[in-house]
């Protein structure tokens, strides 16, 4: 049965609804309520965002910057007092953001059994993110998920609701200086390099930047994971069976039935791991000369969290190439390559897992493409496995963003699953996504959903649907 604490009563609801009115209140439209690093920095979140969650390209370069403004090292004195020898914020509210997310009526069509909710904004997130040196910047997410759903031991599923480490929880140090590089500070020209020599604008430098906690690789990546305007829907379980997948990009998904993790969790078809994990224990390296960027790492394993029942690491490549930047055009494409070393389970044998793939993005004026197509492959399979299983899959993922006014975001979003795994239990998915998002400002909207199952409905739990529908808000504070 679905847990009490996936559901609200009617109070709660109006008490949900209520808060938000007050917020509206307290904020009007004219002054924008703006989330931790908007404040820091006296920016709108438009900044960093072409619309919030999507980062801009000076947002990923802020990124890119450990949480400061490109080509600018301010010295941390801003708003600051010394504690030791690291510099501490003096206004809270510079480093503390907040955000909550989620449906509050949604409705599956053509499931068995069909079903409409009045529920809650299912992530409820706390994060504390800054810079403690001009080198050494940390991000700090807690997080209250309901209705997650999670593997456990015997091919079964259960959903839970709880509140602790988020998704992403890492320090992120600048190497640069220990280097000594023969080049200037992270964001900085070459020397005799500088704007107006040699012809052009010079190559910039920054980095190199290493991340070590729990991160989200694929935050480089030219469609980012953790980063999505049609969020993610968790699935339906029932007495320990999964009864519908989750509804997330296909590209970055498991994409395989019957898969469990090294120590013998099931593992949801739609489940994003891997390189496009959501967050998970890693180290992960990146630097950017000019409009190329390299990244390497490796992950702890297939959601091992922070205890891995072998020693090996599952390590990963990846690059990026930026162009455009002008002429209200800007873009990039990426390439990866994440190998899994005894990452995940296959009846009970440890096997090698192969993810490969691409994605890309491009953004022209007021409208924003992305997409992701990504190969994967069981390796090493057992010889004495019960039944025939399908070792390749793909997923491709392509979505525009499109901002009618300057309030109104239309969205659309196609997910093609060729799925791999046991034969007998696997299926291949397609959907499509619509979706219309008002924002009464920069860091709050309402948004209005239909997810189609082109596929047709089915008795697996990836097809276990017509069409979902949800009316939802999104809050940053």
């Amino acid at each position: 049965m679905r847990p009490v604490s996936c559901r609200w009563n009617r109070n709660e609801i109006l008490c949900g609804l209520f808060l938000g009115v007050i917020m509206i209140t307290l904020f009007p439209s004219s002054c924008f309520a703006i989330p931790a690093f908007a404040r820091k920095y006296d920016l709108s979140c438009t900044s960093c965002h072409t619309n919030p969650p999507r980062l801009n390209a000076f947002g990923e370069a802020f990124h890119m910057a450990g949480f400061q403004i490109p080509t600018v090292q301010e010295g941390e004195t801003k708003k600051k007092r010394n504690i030791g020898r690291v510099w501490s914020e003096t206004d809270f509210l510079n480093i503390f953001s907040f955000r909550a997310n989620g449906n509050l009526v949604e409705s599956f069509q053509g499931s068995n059994p069909d079903e409409t909710n009045l529920t809650f904004p299912r992530d409820l997130e706390i994060y504390l993110a800054g810079t403690y040196t001009d080198e050494i910047s940390y991000f700090i997410e807690l997080d209250r998920e309901a209705g997650a759903v999670q593997g456990i031991p015997g091919g079964f599923f259960e959903e839970r609701s709880e509140f602790g480490i988020g998704k992403e929880f890492f320090l992120m140090v600048d190497l640069q200086p220990l280097l000594k590089a023969p080049y200037a500070k992270s964001g900085e020209t070459m020397p005799g390099m500088a704007h107006g020599e040699g012809g052009g604008g010079g190559i910039m430098f920054m980095g190199p930047m290493v991340m070590i906690g729990k991160i989200d690789p694929s935050t480089n990546f030219s469609y980012p994971t953790n980063r999505q305007v049609i969020l993610n829907i968790p699935g339906r379980v029932d007495s320990g069976i999964l009864q519908r997948f989750g509804l997330t990009p296909y590209a970055f998904a498991s994409k395989f039935f019957g898969v469990k993790t090294a120590d013998g969790n099931s593992v949801e078809v739609t489940k994003e791991v891997l390189y496009n994990t959501p967050g998970d224990f890693g180290i992960d390296l990146h630097a950017m000369m000019g409009n190329l960027l390299l990244q390497g790492g490796a992950m702890q394993g297939l959601q091992a969290g922070n205890r891995d029942v072998n020693s090996k690491k599952d390590p990963y490549l990846m690059a990026r190439l930026n162009f455009g930047q002008e002429a209200y055009t800007s873009g990039s494409i990426s390439g990866l390559i994440n190998w899994g070393n005894d990452t995940a389970m296959v009846d009970t044998s440890l096997v090698n897992w192969l993810r490969y793939g691409f994605s890309g993005n491009l953004k022209y004026k007021y409208l924003d493409l992305y997409g992701a197509f990504i190969w994967d492959t069981i390796r090493n399979l057992p010889v004495g496995i019960s039944s025939p299983f399908d070792r390749t899959a793909n997923g491709f993922t392509i979505e525009g963003d499109y901002l009618a006014t300057d309030r109104l975001l239309l969205s659309i979003r196609y997910d093609q699953l060729s799925a791999g795994g046991f034969i007998s239990q696997k299926a291949d998915g397609k959907a499509i996504a619509a979706q219309a998002r008002f924002y009464m400002r920069d860091n709050f909207s309402f948004y209005l959903r239909d997810s189609y199952n082109l596929e047709g409905v089915g008795t697996n739990a990836l097809r276990n649907f017509r069409n979902f529908v949800a009316l939802g808000v999104d809050f940053d504070f």
